[in-house]
């Protein structure tokens, strides 16, 4: 890599390598403003609280890892501790993920596959409701939920069933390019609907599926205007850390509040630096074997 980069710099003039350095240098810049927020905090995670408010940007005196065990205990949101708030997130991301997730299959599919009058009106309002900013919709989105009563942690999870969005536009262009001719073979054995697309048709768009299905999880789990609007009674990691040093009727620890943003972003980090690959080539290629 290295000797093929230094030839591609060897056969650019010199406008171009002038152009290449300073994209270069820029892009470094960007990626050490993006290291550094997070250096900061880790290195004001290992003080005392007193030493922190003293010299906000000095290092630590003594390295205290503890404060990473101490957290558990002394972050908390009214009775609720850091591991009840990590339990709450854990289900709410995995429940919530799956439900979106395949709520958005099963709508991409059935107007990718069976197009009927109206199919594509149906496809441009999923696009147009994607400019509509969160906020406007949000105020109707509150009444509907507090009137049917629904801000409860199982309900909660209607929020995350609209079939429309992201996960739909990726997941309806990867069914559009898997042939129909896989579907009409497995029915000529003898399968339903459901079962070919059970069957047949999700095992060809499991990388896509996978992909939404990562990117679903990072939101939900970084989500906490969700919790914070429905489920104040079950604070999740991203709404403790939101509420943390708002609700103390004193100063806020802000060691301990930096080990809790840490440890909110090492499940996320592990996720992304182990499927970026998959996030990236989230699109799958249909064909027939000859």
């Amino acid at each position: 890599m290295r000797n093929r980069l230094k030839r591609n710099m060897r056969n650019k003039t010199v406008p171009e390598t002038i152009l290449f350095t300073v994209v270069f240098v820029i892009f470094v810049i960007y990626a050490v403003s993006l290291v550094l927020p997070f250096l900061w905090a880790f290195l004001s995670s290992l003080k005392t609280d007193d030493e922190f408010y003293e010299a906000v940007f000095a290092l630590p005196k003594d390295w205290l890892f503890i404060n990473y065990v101490n957290a558990f205990k002394e972050f908390k949101i009214g009775n609720t501790t850091m591991i009840g708030m990590i339990i709450n997130s854990l289900w709410l991301t995995f429940a919530g993920t799956f439900v979106t997730v395949m709520i958005s299959s099963g709508t991409g599919y059935i107007l990718a596959k069976y197009p009927f009058k109206g199919s594509k009106i149906i496809y441009d309002i999923a696009i147009i409701s994607m400019i509509i900013p969160i906020v406007g919709s949000l105020p109707a989105t509150y009444k509907v939920v507090t009137t049917l009563h629904l801000n409860t942690p199982i309900t909660i999870l209607v929020l995350y069933t609209g079939g429309f969005g992201y996960n739909f536009i990726i997941l309806n262009g990867c069914y559009r390019s898997i042939s129909w001719q896989y579907a009409e073979a497995s029915m000529i054995d003898g399968a339903s609907h459901f079962r070919t697309y059970m069957k047949v048709m999700l095992p060809q768009a499991r990388p896509a599926i996978l992909a939404m299905a990562i990117l679903s999880c990072i939101g939900i789990w970084n989500d906490y205007y969700t919790p914070f609007l429905y489920l104040k009674g079950y604070p999740t990691l991203a709404l403790g850390i939101y509420q943390f040093d708002i609700i103390q009727e004193q100063r806020s620890n802000m060691p301990i509040y930096f080990c809790a943003i840490i440890l909110s972003i090492i499940p996320i980090l592990i996720v992304y630096t182990v499927f970026q690959d998959t996030i990236m080539n989230n699109s799958v290629a249909g064909g027939l074997k000859g």
